[in-house]
């Protein structure tokens, strides 16, 4: 008989207290989000932007997700490459719960996180370590920023709030430009990692 999983407890809201499942380890490595960064990220959020949609952008153990849909958060969407995982996501986690999962990578859903026109929606984007470089940069988040960039369309701007292992500096000047002119920046530290919140400057956000 094989051992149970470790669980994980959902903190506030309507779902408090209840458990989920952490899934198993992906090539070695288990990185979830740890409780007192997941309650500082709600904690900001709730101080900025009314709950409405919320995409998981790399759902991971769907913490974030089922954490967002305890607190009121309408829908909950979760993005998960990675196929053993998303099986996981979908038999183990999400079953019974009103959520949306989408398996693939988060650049193929820019479209549908901007399709709202309430200037509500927010991303959390929790990027697996590999994908960051020693210099606090990211290729990948820089390639998710262009190309809301690419598609909005006068379309309001997801707030975006980032989980991330040190200082972000981003290299692309055509992104840095853009997120300068499109985004307020609020970056904080918890215990060693950096929280950041991107809260659109456009006017249909307002």
């Amino acid at each position: 008989m094989g051992l149970k999983p470790a669980r994980i407890s959902i903190s506030q809201g309507e779902l408090k207290g209840r458990s989920i499942p952490l899934p198993p380890a992906v090539a070695g490595h288990r990185h979830f989000t740890p409780a007192l960064f997941k309650d500082a990220a709600f904690q900001l959020l709730e101080n900025n932007v009314t709950p409405g949609p919320f995409w998981d952008l790399c759902a991971g153990s769907g913490q974030m997700a089922m954490e967002a849909l305890s607190r009121g958060y309408d829908p909950v969407y979760l993005v998960e490459l990675d196929r053993q995982r998303f099986q996981w996501l979908k038999n183990r986690v999400c079953a019974g719960y009103s959520v949306q999962l989408h398996n693939k990578d988060f650049l193929r859903v820019v479209p549908l996180i901007l399709a709202p026109e309430d200037g509500s929606t927010v991303c959390f984007v929790d990027l697996p370590y590999s994908f960051w470089q020693r210099d606090g940069s990211c290729e990948k988040l820089e390639s998710f920023l262009d190309n809301l960039r690419k598609h909005q369309e006068g379309r309001p701007l997801p707030y975006i709030l980032v989980q991330a292992p040190a200082p972000w500096r981003i290299k692309q000047e055509a992104v840095q430009a853009w997120l300068k002119s499109a985004y307020g920046t609020d970056q904080r530290d918890y215990r060693g990692q950096k929280l950041i919140l991107l809260t659109p400057n456009s006017p249909q956000n307002a």
